[in-house]
């Protein structure tokens, strides 16, 4: 609602993923050099992992904008797959029509695949979203995929993109041999104050933003600590922001407008950005070689809440939209209907009948009283004289 108000040409805070708005942290911008690595060596893993909402499906996305025509790249978003399961989803991503075959010769059809490719001079990408919700066997079995060579170069190359329990998976002893093949990781972390800034001003000026309306500089604290820094929460927040900066007709965001927002949001969302649901680690990207010295990670329940919070969100702002569009839709009815009667009552006041006391007739006083009804507060608000303007 808020964008035309604004000049803007996009929704800056939309939650799903768009490589126009990919902001190059420090932690993201390492990452993204890291997967640019492993594309130019042609073999080996890939690992970014990091906590949910950091930006691992966007940076991503992010990638597959980026690569030229001589690698065919696929990306898929991991559920418990079976070993079976996950070789089946690999073969139909590429394409190829895996119906009725068993594990072997879907196993023959997608080499013969990646040879044909070979041929072409291109080779084949497998980007694997939400990696960590791959049981450790089927885990493994990407790394027998990356068996298949041709004069000891191979034919398909894996990056896996997941949270923090992918960590947890590939430190198991029976992961060895994956760990080895492992060219380098990245864990993604979330923003600081000044990242927060330098992230919601990106995503503006992406979406056309000209400095109105102006943000002073004291909010960024106070939104990164409320946001825990998470790239997904700040959109959430910064989307109901402006929001309210539309409704109240603001023209400079202060640090009073910041409060209001979250004690706005933390009765309707049970407080549900708070920052005491994140867990924050100090993990940083690390090469092949230190892979092992990272920190095993706390394997609770915490992540998959928060992803179920986050569909909540989803869900409550489709809701808050359509009972926004309903009340619009009513005001507009109800000022039509205000417009034909005092569009009657105008005719009935043109018969010229008065009271022997010369009092004015029932109809003018009817439209006296409707005056003053419109002349409520609600129709000074700039936003209402906007949309009423459609019937002026």
């Amino acid at each position: 609602m808020y964008e035309s108000h604004f000049g803007l040409t996009d929704k800056p805070f939309k939650l799903s993923p768009d490589p126009r708005f990919f902001f190059a942290s420090p932690h993201h911008d390492k990452a993204v050099s890291y997967l640019q690595y492993g594309l130019s060596q042609g073999e080996g893993f890939i690992v970014i992992t990091g906590p949910i909402g950091t930006g691992k499906t966007t940076l991503a996305r992010n990638l597959l904008s980026l690569i030229d025509d001589s690698i065919v790249a696929v990306q898929i978003a991991t559920t418990r797959l079976t070993p079976d399961e996950l070789v089946r989803l690999v073969a139909a991503k590429f394409n190829l029509d895996v119906e009725g075959l068993n594990k072997a010769d879907i196993l023959k059809k997608l080499e013969m695949y990646l040879l044909q490719l070979h041929s072409q001079g291109k080779r084949a990408l497998l980007i694997v979203d939400e990696a960590q919700n791959l049981p450790a066997e089927t885990v493994e079995e990407l790394r027998m995929l990356s068996n298949f060579q041709l004069d000891d170069q191979p034919l398909i190359q894996s990056f896996l993109l997941g949270q923090e329990e992918l960590k947890g998976i590939i430190e198991l002893p029976e992961m060895e041999q994956f760990r080895q093949r492992i060219i380098a990781s990245c864990h993604l972390q979330p923003f600081n104050e000044e990242q927060t800034r330098d992230y919601i001003k990106h995503r503006l000026v992406q979406a056309g933003w000209d400095g109105h309306p102006q943000l002073n500089d004291d909010i960024f604290e106070k939104i990164a600590t409320y946001t825990a820094g998470i790239p997904r929460k700040i959109n959430i927040f910064a989307d109901r922001l402006f929001l309210y900066a539309f409704m109240a007709d603001l023209t400079v965001i202060t640090l009073d407008d910041i409060a209001q927002v979250i004690e706005e949001m933390g009765g309707e969302l049970s407080g549900s950005l708070s920052t005491s649901t994140v867990l924050a680690t100090a993990s940083d990207c690390n090469s092949a070689e230190s892979h092992h010295d990272q920190n095993t990670v706390e394997n609770s329940g915490q992540d998959s809440k928060q992803a179920a919070v986050f569909k909540t969100l989803d869900e409550v702002s489709t809701v808050l939209d359509n009972v926004i569009q309903r009340k619009i839709s009513t005001i507009r009815q109800l000022d039509k209907m205000i417009r034909q009667k005092r569009k009657l009552l105008s005719e009935d006041a043109g018969d010229g009948s008065h009271t022997q006391d010369g009092n004015v007739n029932t109809s003018e006083r009817v439209l006296a009283e409707i005056d003053e009804e419109v002349n409520s507060p609600l129709k000074q608000k700039h936003w209402f004289k906007a949309l009423m303007k459609t019937h002026s």
